[in-house]
């Protein structure tokens, strides 16, 4: 060793804003690389090398919000994690990798500013396992945990199979019946529905701050996020539809976090063909709620989305809600097929009532507002119940609403921007 840290003169990388890992020998290089592929980093985010090299791209570069180094052959390896620690600041997640097995460094790494310590080898499961705690868990190990807001994620396997109804109608419940504080985001701008749903004008400004992550800002979100009632609000857009909307991942990312703060749950309604530019919002979810019909389709793509969250090291509690049942129509399996083709049971049935579907279609209102004794609305109240209660949040004080906290205490006075029933 020449010192703490001994800058290189090879040639100079950029770094990456989210992730970035250094590692020393060449299979823990391919295992890092693999993983950071499946999560759609480019290959650069790894560089072969230690603490060194990352001091030393740190001179030009602000710090990532998850860095992974390679602690091994240093002869102080907790002074080493203190030093990065204190370059990378309060914002990045760091976990060290070494050979050492042994509990009493792992305490010291800890205090020392590190969240993680992994033991070579890196093998798949390992690294899924820690990087998916690390990427939801507080920054800093020796911090005290921050409360945040808990993440929730549908995803229909089919389109029509109304994935988008019960992500609205689960959120107003968690926030009308349970007290909790509830955003919900549409992630599709252009053909989303839960503005209208609820007869509210979507907010403006959503499309800037998805397409880039240096655009998230509080303001900008306050006036993208429209109020439906004062624990209740909804993050959405009607682009136009003969334009390309770009969203950027990291401006997801960056956009939870923002939000993670000031309310008790997020519940995002994720279209299935983003599933792919959304990775990390996927690892980042605590509670992931597939929607699927009762037929071969619907097993097909169901079995397709639970191996891609697997593929990309999802490590969140996965839930089968199958939605429509009841409905008439061809095609349709039974119970006892689908669950064994999908080779687990159904959590929840959600039941097909076009009744109350179309009175609270008509009426802009939530379907526990125009029907709450309906069995479609029970189905979805048990849902709900079990998302709220999973996390313990029902013991808890619910928080200042984000519309309280941004009046400077004062109540919200109901819908705001809604559009007059003519």
């Amino acid at each position: 060793m020449t010192g703490l840290f001994s800058f290189g003169h090879g040639d100079e990388a950029v770094m990456h804003g989210e992730f970035m890992g250094f590692v020393l020998d060449d299979e823990s290089l391919l295992s890092l690389r693999g993983w950071a592929e499946r999560q759609g980093y480019p290959q650069a985010t790894v560089q072969q090398g230690g603490p060194d090299i990352f001091a030393q791209m740190m001179e030009s570069s602000a710090p990532p919000k998850l860095a992974i180094i390679d602690i091994d052959g240093q002869a102080d390896p907790v002074s080493i994690t203190a030093r990065i620690s204190s370059l990378c600041g309060g914002d990045c997640r760091l976990i060290i990798v070494g050979s050492t097995n042994d509990v009493t460094l792992y305490h010291r790494l800890m205090n020392a500013g590190a969240i993680d310590y992994l033991v070579k080898p890196l093998s798949p499961e390992l690294l899924n396992k820690a990087l998916a705690t690390a990427l939801r868990g507080p920054v800093g190990g020796n911090k005290p945990e921050v409360k945040e807001a808990k993440v929730v994620v549908f995803i229909g396997a089919r389109g029509g199979v109304g994935a988008s109804t019960i992500a609205l109608n689960v959120g107003w419940l968690m926030a009308h019946e349970l007290d909790q504080n509830v955003a919900l985001f549409d992630l599709d701008l252009q053909f989303g529905t839960s503005s209208l749903a609820l007869d509210l004008e979507p907010g403006r400004g959503l499309r800037d701050i998805v397409s880039s992550p240096n655009r998230v800002d509080a303001l900008m979100i306050a006036s993208s996020i429209m109020p439906e009632s004062e624990n209740f609000s909804i993050l959405g857009a009607e682009e136009a539809i003969d334009e390309v909307v770009p969203v950027d991942g990291g401006a997801i990312s960056a956009l939870l976090k923002e939000m993670k703060g000031n309310f008790d749950a997020i519940v995002i309604d994720l279209p299935r063909h983003m599933l792919a530019t959304n990775k990390r919002l996927l690892v980042a979810a605590q509670e992931i709620v597939i929607v699927s019909d009762l037929t071969l389709a619907g097993i097909r793509d169901t079995l397709r989305i639970k191996s891609a969250l697997a593929n990309i090291g999802c490590t969140s509690r996965v839930m089968i809600a199958a939605a429509r049942v009841g409905a008439s129509g061809a095609g349709h399996v039974t119970r006892a097929v689908f669950e064994k083709g999908v080779q687990r049971p159904i959590d929840f049935i959600i039941p097909e009532d076009v009744a109350s579907l179309t009175l609270s279609s008509n009426g802009g209102k939530a379907l526990a507002a125009v029907a709450p004794r309906a069995l479609l609305t029970k189905a979805l109240r048990e849902l709900a119940l079990r998302l709220t209660k999973s996390d313990e949040l029902l013991v808890e004080k619910p928080r200042p609403s984000f519309w309280t906290k941004l009046a400077g205490g004062k109540k919200s006075k109901g819908k705001s921007g809604a559009r007059s029933n003519s």
